[in-house]
């Protein structure tokens, strides 16, 4: 599989709460990442919205 996952100027969050915005992520095969934060930062609401589970409130994904 050779698919680059490219996230441009993505946004997330809950009701008024912002968890990350203006996000760019570019992540070629092979690429290994970790994704470290507080509880609370959105580190599964942004590995939802990589796996395509969500649709972020802005920006685009493409992979």
């Amino acid at each position: 599989m050779t698919a680059t996952l490219v996230a441009k100027d993505l946004a997330a969050g809950h009701g008024d709460r912002t968890l990350f915005a203006g996000l760019d992520l570019v992540v070629a095969p092979g690429d290994v990442i970790g994704l470290v934060g507080v509880n609370g930062a959105g580190k599964s609401s942004l590995l939802r919205l990589l796996a395509g589970l969500g649709r972020p409130e802005a920006g685009a994904l493409r992979g």
